[in-house]
């Protein structure tokens, strides 16, 4: 495996490491995107690691700046953030194509990663793969009961659950003295789409034969806290798309641990495409 720099953009602002291997396999190339405002490296070198990984199976991989983060300069105008991350990506995807190889990509993100590479599979059909690491996710009945009960059981549990549901209650009451709001809910910083926007995003690319790998850690709360929690959410999707949930992990795979299970079924889930 060898890595260079590379540049790409109209004024090659966007500064990026590909990892070309020593033989290249037939199948998509990779493209790992920022996970939040994280340089290429990824957390705590998770991008590195897994695209050497990557790489020496036979992928082209390469690690990219967006727009003003890392060593990619900003350029002035008037997009959004969001507007501006598709069109670097299918910038880079451009220039890629130019170099030679394959024409299909897949799409690595953490986080706002992930939104951006939903977004750019949206605009771009050479995108023929996601691996999305903490997509948006929604509450369901069932995730709320399971966070309210968390390990009990017997006695303790029913005690639990009718402390939510008084909880519940209360809440409710509240939102119906509070003024009506239009705003989209926000997690951590990070603006998540309304559900059935979000349900749409996701039909619409597996209409078009995207495969999809979407995977959760285990620090979302009753947004996501089982293994099948994607499909009680959208049970249209069962069959159509994977999921896959790591339960002790954090939201950056931390531990070399987590990070070693995450590689791997990623490299997994790769190799399936030969």
């Amino acid at each position: 495996m060898k890595e260079r720099v590379a540049w790409f953009g109209d004024e090659e602002n966007l500064v990026a490491i590909v990892s070309d291997p020593p033989v290249r396999r037939s199948g998509p190339d990779l493209l790992i995107l920022n996970a939040g405002v994280l340089h290429r490296v990824g957390p705590h070198r998770l991008h590195v690691n897994l695209a050497r990984a990557l790489a020496g199976l036979g992928h082209r991989v390469t690690r990219l700046d967006l727009s003003g983060i890392g060593d990619s300069r900003a350029l002035p105008g008037r997009m959004t953030f969001r507007e501006s991350s598709v069109a670097d990506i299918r910038s880079t995807l451009d220039s890629l194509t130019a170099e030679g190889g394959s024409s299909d990509f897949i799409l690595f993100g953490i986080c706002s990663g992930a939104d951006n590479a939903l977004a750019a599979a949206g605009a771009d059909p050479r995108i023929r793969g996601l691996v999305l690491v903490d997509p948006p996710a929604y509450a369901t009945a069932r995730s709320q009961t399971r966070q309210s009960l968390g390990g009990a059981s017997g006695m303790q549990a029913w005690v639990r659950l009718l402390l939510r549901f008084g909880r519940s209650a209360l809440r409710r009451l509240a939102r119906v003295f509070k003024k009506p709001s239009s705003a989209k809910a926000h997690t951590g910083g990070r603006e998540t789409p309304p559900i059935e926007e979000y349900r749409r995003q996701l039909n619409a690319l597996v209409a078009c034969n995207v495969r999809i790998l979407a995977i959760y850690s285990g620090v979302l709360g009753a947004r996501f806290n089982h293994e099948d929690q994607l499909f009680e959410t959208f049970p249209e999707l069962r069959g159509k798309m994977q999921s896959a949930f790591f339960p002790n992990a954090n939201h950056t795979f931390t531990e070399l641990s987590a990070q070693a299970d995450l590689q791997a079924l990623v490299v997994r889930w790769c190799e399936s495409w030969h």
